[in-house]
């Protein structure tokens, strides 16, 4: 069997400025999360409300986090 059928995998390598704001990304992920569940508490919402709107936030966080390390990807 030739070598010639398998694609090459490379290593994507992130530079100094995409690792900080790949670390701000998270940052702010962790704050928006945290100030949520804290407005929610003080507002007095039921646990299935939390839980339901806190499930759309972190959905879409983790797609856009896979979006980014994708799109990181693809250009190297």
């Amino acid at each position: 069997m030739s070598n010639e059928h398998y694609e090459r995998q490379t290593m994507v390598i992130w530079s100094t400025s995409e690792i900080s704001v790949f670390i701000a990304v998270v940052g702010m992920i962790i704050l928006k999360l945290w100030s949520v569940w804290h407005v929610s508490l003080k507002a007095g919402a039921n646990r299935e409300g939390r839980a339901i709107f806190l499930g759309l936030l972190a959905g879409l966080t983790l797609f856009g986090l896979t979006a980014k390390i994708y799109i990181s990807h693809v250009l190297s």
